[in-house]
């Protein structure tokens, strides 16, 4: 017959290492959490501060892109006022040359060009009176290769004479190759021909 121990038993306790041990990691276990959230939201704040960052950098750039876009059109109104100039370089040699035929012995011109953007022809100059200044103006209007003059400035100079300028508008004719050719066939013939020269001297001798 098996003996029955009636006396009741203490329960087993466990070591107080292991209890240590349970209390240790749920610590760690703890700590590692509040570590990843707290990685987790500085994760966060340094993602947006970077969006920030690259916003700016992208407004910079957008505006560096306009200053640059501004630049270029600045240089290409520039490219483009140059053409034009070089384009007018040729019809101004032979309005100079045509000017000089032109002007009168007691008018000497001290600026000459085309205005900015436009076909008029200013000339500034500097006449020994007004009465010479009136003969220059009539002989610019008798010119066929003259459309229109047009008187702007007008006033004694600060050494004498009389300081002037005129606006002009020339005929097409005087830009083309053959200006001599074609001032000849607008003004009228008085020479041309031969046969005349001895008329007049027959008229002119009788009188005398």
């Amino acid at each position: 017959m098996d003996n029955i121990d009636l006396i009741p038993k203490k329960p087993k306790e466990e070591p107080f290492w292991q209890e240590l041990l349970f209390y240790v990691s749920f610590l760690s276990l703890a700590v590692a959490l509040l570590f990843c959230i707290g990685f987790g939201v500085l994760a966060k704040r340094s993602s947006l501060e970077l969006e920030k960052i690259n916003q700016e950098l992208a407004k910079e750039k957008t505006q560096e892109q306009i200053e640059t876009e501004t630049q270029v059109l600045d240089y290409e109104k520039k490219v483009i006022a140059f053409a034009n100039l070089l384009k007018k370089r040729k019809p101004l040699s032979k309005i100079f040359d045509f000017l000089e035929s032109e002007v009168h012995p007691g008018v000497y011109f001290t600026k000459a060009g085309f205005t900015t953007d436009s076909d008029i022809f200013q000339i500034s100059g500097l006449a020994d009176s007004f009465q010479i200044l009136g003969q220059q103006a009539l002989i610019f209007k008798e010119n066929l290769l003259i459309k229109d003059i047009n008187l702007k400035q007008v006033g004694i100079g600060k050494y004498g004479g009389v300081e002037f300028s005129f606006e002009v508008f020339f005929n097409k004719e005087v830009f083309e190759e053959k200006k001599e050719a074609k001032a000849e066939e607008l003004l009228p013939e008085e020479t041309s021909d031969p046969e005349i020269s001895p008329e007049i001297t027959s008229e002119v001798i009788p009188e005398e």
